[in-house]
């Protein structure tokens, strides 16, 4: 087995009351902002992700490593 870091947010990192459980691993921040937006468009019904919202994701992105 051999260890690889990857990125990591789920949707209580960024509003603990809010209630959902998403999350999402990928190796990039920009690929988990991607992935972030689109489940903000499919399940909370955003049209866009407002520029505080965006600086909230970003802050609370985690580097976890993972065994592979």
């Amino acid at each position: 087995m051999s260890a690889k870091q990857y990125k990591k947010l789920g949707c209580m990192d960024v509003d603990p009351k809010g209630g959902c459980a998403f999350e999402v691993r990928a190796e990039t921040d920009g690929e988990i902002m991607r992935l972030v937006a689109d489940h903000g468009k499919m399940v909370h019904k955003m049209t866009a992700i407002p520029p505080e919202m965006a600086a909230k994701v970003k802050a609370a992105i985690k580097t976890v490593t993972v065994n592979v």
